[in-house]
């Protein structure tokens, strides 16, 4: 507080009075404490009284510091000492509220040196990549006391995602009549409950200053799941594909997702977000003064696990399939014929998990201890005297459930799924047909593992538990 006049037309030497016309010798050990101790005001001082309330005025609006922020080298010195000056002289309302240390700069994984000439200024970057893409990629060269890593090629690849998705926008705003209305379908409510997912993680992200973090939800992850939701809602350009019908985007959705974006990145893409803001979705103001996004309704865990489900049924197919095909080029040789025919894909769901499981969890729930979160170690006894250790199939099981409780406590017990899984099957049984349509998958069957009557179906069903089914490929 070298010069505590508020403005900045005088010298800090004091030898130009600023606008409150304060005299170095003026500023008096009683003038400090008044301003900056809350002591009483002097009685000798010749500070005129509005500008001495002005000056105090302005100390309070700055003290207690929320942040200071500074380099890891510092920690053992300056920063140190920082926190010892303030407690020696101010009361502890006073106090910084936060010190955050960071790692020094790398530039391309190596140390930044003129004399080897890996070296780049602050004026360099933004006229090689303008101030968007400079501040993309030193959002995402790292947080925390390791040194951060600008790299070129996050810079150059920043400039080409950024105008892509703005050229995305603007074509989709410019089609905005053609867009779906009315009622959210089941594509519709998960890619809201995303939205606010993906949100929340990255307020949560900037609130702790871990950049790297924030950039991932508030870019790629978004990015991810438009991708996600255009993929199961509009059409591709698979030749096998053709004359397939679609729901469509909804427009609702489409305006939520680009508003949310552009809020989102505006700390880190404050002109990309602008021109988003101001000249796609036609904002009356600034987005540098809108309202951080806010998400009046809870996230949909429900309808999220049910799409996790949905991903995790197709990719235990393809990998199921992939297998079963290295094992046939295996044993037939390269030679080994391809079937072209077209396929029916039938699933099996099950009701219930299997019996040998419910008593292993019944034998757990009886060794586990809520208070100090372990197990007795008498598991192996109680599942002997069950008659259930001679089964290749318990160990493991008894192993993966353990690992689980022991993270998450008794909750681990439940195994419900949160959702109807014959409903989200139904719900997406055109959705998995297309994402199989390379295996020539046609054709996509729903059927209850006790109802699995034929030999070849009971066989294939056998595995199936529930947010597991197993398949047939016939």
């Amino acid at each position: 507080v070298l010069n505590p006049e508020h403005r900045a037309e005088g010298a800090l030497d004091g030898s130009k009075p600023g606008s409150g016309n304060v005299r170095p010798e003026e500023m008096t050990d009683e003038v400090w404490d008044h301003i900056m101790l809350d002591g009483p005001v002097p009685k000798s001082t010749t500070i005129r009284p509005e500008v001495l309330a002005k000056m105090k005025k302005e100390f309070e609006y700055f003290y207690p510091m929320d942040l200071r922020c500074s380099g890891k080298d510092l920690v053992t010195n300056h920063l140190t000492f920082f926190i010892y000056n303030h407690t020696a002289i101010f009361p502890e309302e006073k106090w910084p509220l936060a010190v955050r240390a960071n790692g020094h700069l790398l530039l391309n994984s190596e140390k930044m040196s003129k004399s080897t000439g890996n070296f780049l200024t602050l004026r360099e970057a933004l006229d090689r990549y303008g101030a968007d893409a400079t501040r993309f990629a030193l959002a995402d060269a790292g947080d925390g006391l390791e040194d951060a890593n600008f790299l070129h090629k996050t810079a150059d690849d920043a400039i080409l995602k950024l105008f892509t998705e703005k050229e995305w926008v603007e074509e989709v705003i410019s089609d905005l009549g053609n867009l779906r209305t009315g009622a959210f379908t089941w594509n519709d409510r998960v890619f809201e409950a995303q939205i606010t997912r993906i949100a929340a993680e990255a307020d949560k992200a900037f609130d702790g200053m871990l950049y790297r973090e924030a950039l991932k939800c508030a870019f790629y992850d978004l990015q991810n799941a438009k991708g996600e939701y255009r993929k199961a809602t509009t059409s591709s350009n698979d030749p096998n594909l053709v004359g397939e019908q679609y729901e469509g985007m909804h427009k609702d959705l489409v305006l939520r997702f680009i508003e949310v974006q552009a809020l989102l990145m505006a700390p880190i893409t404050p002109h990309w977000s602008e021109y988003l803001w101001s000249t796609c979705l036609k904002k009356p103001n600034s987005i540098q003064t809108a309202l951080w996004p806010t998400h009046p309704v809870p996230v949909d865990e429900s309808i999220l696990r049910a799409a996790l489900y949905v991903a995790d049924v197709i990719y235990r197919v393809r990998a199921g399939e992939d297998a079963a095909a290295r094992k046939a080029a295996k044993k037939g040789g390269a030679g080994a014929p391809k079937t072209e025919a077209p396929k029916t894909l039938r699933l099996f769901y099950a009701a219930s998990f299997p019996e040998w499981q419910e008593k292993c969890l019944d034998a757990l729930k009886s060794t586990w201890d809520e208070a100090s979160k372990t197990f007795s170690g008498r598991e192996r006894e109680i599942l002997t005297g069950l008659g259930l250790i001679k089964d290749k199939r318990v160990m493991p099981f008894v192993a993966a459930m353990k690992k689980t409780i022991e993270s998450s406590g008794s909750a681990g017990f439940d195994r419900s799924l949160g959702f109807d899984e014959l409903q989200t099957l139904e719900a997406n049984k055109s959705y998995i047909r297309r994402e199989l349509v390379s295996l020539k998958v046609r054709a996509v069957e729903f059927v209850a593992k006790n109802d699995a009557t034929s030999e070849e179906d009971a066989k294939a069903a056998e595995a199936a538990v529930p947010g597991v089914p197993s398949y047939r490929m016939i």
